[in-house]
């Protein structure tokens, strides 16, 4: 009996983790900007695939360099107050926190809390969702590389 539970249990650890499913957020999946931004010219932005969340931009003098992405694992998220769902990275959930809400099609307000002295520093990002369509070549080239589910 004791060797039926020792074999299980080796073939448990050495069975290939589970692909983790998709993560709920009230947004679509896609690269986001600032309402701010054109989509055809933005250097910068988010991407949400349906299991990360980060930012992906060139940088330089004129946006020439790059593309630069640092996007995290989305491990868990939740309903916060106001209508946010806030999301987790790696398990951890401190005194920070990153927050997303839908204000409309395709638009969205990004939310990050941050630990500033005995104080939590709030900024808002008024986002638009962009069409990989609409999106600059540069930024194709960045979707593509970094999510290329998404590049369609």
């Amino acid at each position: 009996m004791r060797g039926w539970i020792m074999a299980l249990a080796a073939i448990a650890g050495s069975a290939p983790a589970m692909a983790q499913p998709a993560i709920k957020l009230p947004i679509a999946a896609g690269f986001w900007t600032n309402d701010d931004q054109r989509c055809a010219s933005a250097r910068y932005g988010y991407i949400f695939d349906g299991k990360r969340w980060g930012s992906v931009y060139y940088y330089g003098p004129s946006g020439n360099l790059g593309p630069v992405a640092e996007l995290q694992q989305i491990t868990q998220t939740r309903a916060v107050e106001d209508g946010f769902t806030q999301m987790q990275f790696g398990g951890y959930d401190g005194a920070g926190y990153f927050r997303v809400k839908p204000t409309g099609v395709d638009r969205a307000l990004y939310r990050v809390g941050a630990p500033f002295r005995e104080d939590i520093q709030v900024s808002d990002e008024a986002l638009i969702r962009c069409p990989y369509q609409a999106m600059s070549p540069k930024m194709k080239a960045a979707m593509r590389r970094f999510a290329p589910a998404l590049a369609k």
